[in-house]
């Protein structure tokens, strides 16, 4: 991505790392989602969140980068772990239209901040889902995924917890 992939070198020890739900809304596994690139796992594994109102937020500390339609957003650690909040499925093609953007691309963002608003009706009439992905996309440095969360949750829940492989760094660990 940018001014963390230096970074990346100096990791030093493994751990847990802890990924917050980034949006209100009901978690559901990877394998739910109606789309073969997701539920397949192609991309990364992780979860996907059914949301209950349109407002995401930074699920992890690092630097954050939103497409230019908005509808997703990455984000890298200063460990190395990457990942991406997919808001809905096929929203690339509403070339922008319902989302705001409130976060700055390349900027270095803390847990919780929020990055997109969206209007949720609009969503879900005008793309196929708005069952939003998240991601770890980096999987070589990851040994295990734990979703914990189950049922409904709130932004800033614990949503999952990341083992990363030997020479991961320490930020956010259990």
């Amino acid at each position: 991505m940018g001014i963390l992939g230096l970074l990346k070198k100096n990791r030093k020890n493994c751990g847990y790392v802890k990924v917050y739900s980034p949006m209100n809304g009901k978690v559901i596994s990877l394998e739910a989602v109606p789309d073969d690139a997701f539920s397949k796992k192609m991309l990364g594994d992780g979860c996907a969140i059914d949301p209950s109102q349109g407002s995401v937020f930074a699920p992890v500390e690092g630097e954050v980068d939103i497409f230019d339609t908005n509808h997703a957003i990455t984000f890298e650690m200063e460990n190395g772990l990457e990942m991406i909040v997919h808001l809905g499925i096929d929203t690339v093609e509403l070339d922008g239209s319902g989302f705001d953007r409130i976060g700055e691309p390349g900027s270095l963002v803390s847990i919780g901040e929020e990055l997109v608003r969206y209007d949720l009706d609009y969503i879900r009439k005008n793309a196929k889902s708005a069952i939003s992905p998240v991601i770890i996309t980096s999987m070589d440095d990851i040994e295990s995924i734990e979703v914990l969360a189950t049922g409904e949750v709130r932004a800033g829940d614990l949503l999952m917890k990341v083992k990363m492989k030997k020479n991961g760094s320490i930020p956010n660990l259990v």
